[in-house]
């Protein structure tokens, strides 16, 4: 739980605010670690070079004094002597709290506490760094089992382990242990410290600072970058509204004026088939009497066969432009009354699948398209394919209604361009214009001597309005 809490409080922030808050922990954290080793590093040097200066000192006074244990492991009785006395009367009885010297092995040859002399030890770290020549120094690191009675004055010690050299041969002989009050080293690390977590702090406070004002700055950048950006937003969602308002009055309007189109080509079919079909056919039958029997025959033959072919001509006009009743058929019942058409016009033998549930809602351009695509599609396959038999799929569902033409003819090359028949046919052209005046469109695919399939696709979202019906 309290780790949701926490989620949402920082996904409550602003981007500069998450920048600055996790920054200043890692700054906080690099802080820390920084100061700690530049104070480490500090420490380390300013007890080294105590311990150098302290370590020359002590050698100057104790090196001569204890030349015997080149010889062996005990100083004689002078030179004992001479260190109570270096210890006692000169500048290091005030600094140096006791001392021991070392040979090797851990065995304590000399010390300012008698209890110690002849004993063995476990040799140290800086014990033994002490004989292979080095200067070796710890502040405050009473640990070891000899320094139980440094560690019981409670004052701070540097312990220092100095190697003493022979005077001819240059060779370490001993090594020299002493304890040096450190109360001026502490006062000088306290000091030290103070003004190296002072620098670190300062550097890191003013970078941060620095950092925060850039992450500010570019914040306020971005929020005003995404402020534009949501205006832009929003207005290209306002223009994106507003063509998609204009698509649909366009696609409305084209709806009525494409019925009405159609209505007066069925009038113009009409009037066809009632009109000038019905005086031919009339002028036909009262040919012969119009004639008397003189009359060249030849000439009364020709005549007669110009009137019928006229006749047969319009009766084909008047067929093509002429419709059933679509506002009053469902889907189902269109595509089989285009079908028929077709079949008893040119003979094509048709196979019909269908698909999916009949759809709530077509209006009539729909229908119209669907009608005057089965009909210039099936005729193509006849006149183009020189086919005898096709197959249509119908299949509906909530969002398109997608009606196929496939037959097994002689294809064409897509790479022609098709436009409108001469024989007025409207052609692949005008199918797909009438198909995308309502928001469809239509798939062609053919290759010479593999067939075609036509694929005509209605959006039912396109259109949810009922464009008003000429007939009504």
């Amino acid at each position: 739980m309290n780790t949701e809490k926490a989620e949402r409080f920082w996904n409550r922030l602003s981007l500069p605010r998450q920048f600055i808050l996790a920054g200043s922990v890692v700054m906080f954290v690099a802080m820390v670690l920084v100061g700690s080793w530049v104070s480490k590093r500090i420490e380390q040097a300013a007890v080294q070079n105590f311990a150098i200066i302290a370590a020359n000192y002590v050698e100057s006074f104790i090196a001569p004094i204890t030349q015997d244990l080149a010889e062996g492991d005990t100083l004689s009785p002078p030179a004992k002597q001479a260190m109570i006395e270096v210890f006692s009367t000169t500048a290091l009885n005030e600094r140096i709290v006791s001392y021991k010297i070392w040979k090797e092995g851990g065995l304590i040859v000399h010390a300012s506490d008698p209890s110690l002399i002849g004993k063995v030890f476990e040799p140290s770290e800086d014990l033994q760094a002490a004989w292979t020549g080095k200067f070796a120094a710890s502040l405050d690191n009473h640990v070891d089992a000899e320094d139980a009675s440094e560690a019981s004055l409670g004052i701070s010690l540097l312990e220092v382990y100095s190697p003493i050299h022979e005077v001819f041969s240059g060779r370490i002989i001993a090594v020299a242990e002493f304890y040096e009050r450190a109360d001026p080293l502490v006062a000088e690390l306290r000091s030290a410290r103070r003004n190296s977590w002072l620098v670190v702090g300062s550097a890191f406070l003013a970078s941060g600072l620095l950092l925060a004002g850039i992450v500010q700055a570019g914040g306020r950048t971005i929020q005003e970058q995404r402020q534009r950006l949501q205006t832009q937003l929003a207005q290209s969602e306002h223009l994106a509204e507003q063509n998609i308002a204009l698509r649909r009055k366009a696609i409305t309007a084209n709806l009525r004026a494409t019925a009405q189109l159609e209505q007066t080509i069925r009038h113009v079919g009409s009037d066809l088939h009632d009109g000038p079909a019905q005086h031919l056919s009339l002028a036909a039958l009262r040919l012969d009497s119009a004639f008397d029997k003189n009359a060249d025959p030849n000439a009364r033959s020709e005549i007669r066969a110009s009137i019928d072919r006229a006749l047969e001509e319009i009766r084909a006009i008047s067929r093509g432009l002429a419709l059933p009743e679509l506002e009053q058929m469902d889907l189902a019942s269109l595509v089989r009354a285009a079908i028929s058409e077709r079949e008893v016009q040119s003979g094509i033998d048709v196979n019909v699948t269908f698909f999916g549930s009949e759809p709530k809602h077509l209006s009539y351009t729909e229908k119209l398209c669907v009608y005057r695509f089965l009909q210039e599609g099936l005729s193509n396959a006849v006149r183009h394919g020189g086919v005898k038999s096709a197959e249509v799929r119908v299949a509906v569902d909530t969002k398109i209604i997608e009606i196929s033409i496939h037959d097994d003819g002689s294809g064409f090359d897509m790479n022609a361009v098709p436009g409108l028949h001469a024989t007025g046919g409207q052609g692949l052209t005008g199918l797909r214009d009438r198909a995308e005046s309502i928001g469809g469109s239509i798939l062609v695919s053919s290759n010479p001597r593999s067939g075609t399939t036509l694929t005509l696709t209605l959006l039912r979202e396109q259109y949810n309005g009922n464009p008003t019906n000429p007939r009504r």
